[in-house]
């Protein structure tokens, strides 16, 4: 038998085999060793971490003209995507339509399906506000029929806290989404409490989380001051005074406040920081301030329970 007859033979055997060996489920071409035997068209999804990131965003002025400058949106798009669920504020148009527009933004990038939900707009003037919460459809799930603006009888709040049920994993949370407004931030800030007390005494659920734009900083708001309200022991602020949350100045406005059972439980210690998304995409100050007059603030949450409740 001469070489060029045995060359074939040989590469026919090897083939034969290959499919023998692919077919019996020992081996996937495509994913290396296969456990289940699983076609290689479909893929395994990755499984669920045992933690996720809860954020808030002040992005000042989101609005028509802010969403038509594409490489701004594509910044603020691929900042969203870095946490599991993003309390949004400052969303200022009439048409209602910049949320939907933005989650499109959000789903033409690679990775997990978002979805959101959004307030009605709020605030006493003609300028008004929605906040919206977008989240990880992947990872986070909300609760249906919960989310509910704060019904401010007294008028306490200029835009009153946005106040949402979700659930990742074995970690059930309710988010109270605030932006305060900066002239009343000392009243506003300590009637958090009670909003607290009023969600606490209605659902069993006691992972209750605060968030937002406080302006707990600057000309509005003594940082120091140990007798507001919301500085009671039962409180935990995670955003420390040395944080800077703005992108013009030193301040920290942005807040995130949790009760006791959650700081000490899914809570992940001294994991709240600050995403300065201009470092990450090596943005000038300019175009920085483009994007927004804050970076995002984010904490860590367990979710691998059991959930504290």
């Amino acid at each position: 038998m001469s070489k060029k007859t045995v060359a074939p033979t040989v590469l026919v055997i090897i083939l034969v085999l290959s499919v023998f060996i692919y077919n019996q489920g020992y081996l996937d071409p495509f994913l290396g060793p296969s456990e289940s035997g699983g076609s290689p068209d479909e893929p395994e999804l990755p499984s669920a971490d045992d933690t996720i990131t809860i954020a808030a965003f002040n992005i000042q002025i989101l609005g028509k003209s802010k969403r038509e400058k594409t490489e701004v949106m594509d910044i603020l798009a691929r900042t969203v995507r870095e946490f599991d669920v993003v309390l949004v504020q400052e969303i200022r148009d009439a048409s209602e339509t910049t949320a939907p527009i933005f989650l499109d933004i959000i789903n033409a990038l690679d990775g997990p399906e978002y979805a959101f939900i959004r307030s009605e707009r709020l605030g006493r003037s003609t300028s008004k506000e929605a906040y919206a919460y977008f989240y990880n459809t992947y990872t986070v799930s909300y609760l249906d029929g919960t989310a509910r603006v704060w019904d401010d009888e007294e008028d306490i709040f200029e835009r009153e806290p946005y106040i949402a049920g979700f659930v990742a994993g074995e970690f059930d949370f309710t988010l109270v989404g605030i932006h305060s407004k900066p002239d009343d931030a000392v009243n506003e800030i300590g009637s958090l409490t009670l909003v607290f007390d009023a969600i606490k005494a209605n659902q069993d659920d006691q992972d209750i989380i605060a968030l937002g734009d406080f302006n707990a900083d600057g000309s509005y708001y003594n940082e120091n001051d140990a007798t507001q309200p919301l500085m009671d022991s039962k409180y935990h602020w995670t955003v420390s005074n040395e944080m800077d949350t703005m992108t013009k100045t030193d301040w920290t406005y942005d807040r995130i406040v949790m009760l006791d059972s959650t700081y000490s439980s899914e809570y992940i210690m001294d994991s709240t920081a600050v995403y300065y998304f201009n470092e990450f995409h090596g943005l000038n100050q300019s175009f920085t301030e483009e994007v927004s007059d804050h970076f995002p603030i984010f904490a860590e949450f367990r979710v691998d329970g059991p959930d504290d409740d």
